[in-house]
């Protein structure tokens, strides 16, 4: 009898330890998994950075002429050609966008949409513009209102973009505390190696 509860009593114990390791193991690896994560957002708010700074140039490029010009739309085109979505695609490819806050999602989600919808947009009114002038006898007064209508569009982009920039930090996530400078530089710099491990080629 007493060699059947010292077994059972074994059995429970190395159960329970079982247990307890499969626990850490998940933790430890969430924590890896958030702490990844923090690093795949700044990468991602580097480049909602640069793509505004990007439709800044561009809302600076179209106030260089008041009239629309095939030269006006060949720069625009050549600006927007600039827009990354290397970071935004790092993020989805991982499948650790499933932790973030939906509100932080959604921001991401809207920072790529809009660019897309803005180089979209100023590559197809540059080929609207030269079918216009070559085809339609009032190209020139279409073209002026095509010019008019994506500038117009442009500014209520950039304040989109601006909102995405402040909301997508590291800072905001629920699960980051706040680091000195020089553990968060190394930390950053190791996950960058990382990162650069995911992308394919």
């Amino acid at each position: 009898m007493g060699t059947f509860y010292g077994v059972l009593l074994g059995g429970l114990a190395t159960l329970a330890i079982a247990r307890w390791q499969i626990n850490e193991q998940r933790r430890a690896q969430e924590h890896a998994e958030r702490v990844f994560l923090g690093v795949l957002v700044e990468h991602v708010n580097r480049e909602i950075s640069q793509n505004l700074q990007i439709v800044r140039d561009l809302i600076s490029a179209f106030g260089q002429s008041p009239k629309a010009r095939l030269e006006v739309w060949d720069w625009a085109v050549t600006i927007v050609h600039s827009f990354s979505n290397q970071a935004h695609d790092d993020l989805y490819r991982t499948g650790l966008q499933r932790h973030l806050p939906s509100f932080f999602e959604e921001e991401i989600r809207r920072a790529h949409g809009i660019v897309f919808d803005v180089r979209n947009r100023v590559r197809q009114a540059r080929a609207q513009h030269i079918f216009n002038a070559t085809y339609r006898d009032d190209g020139e007064a279409l073209n002026e209102r095509l010019y008019v209508e994506i500038q117009e569009r442009i500014p209520g982009a950039l304040a989109d973009l601006e909102q995405a920039d402040r909301v997508v930090e590291p800072a905001n996530l629920p699960w980051v505390p706040s680091e000195p400078a020089a553990s968060a530089g190394r930390r950053s710099g190791f996950l960058r190696r990382l990162v650069r491990r995911l992308r394919p080629g």
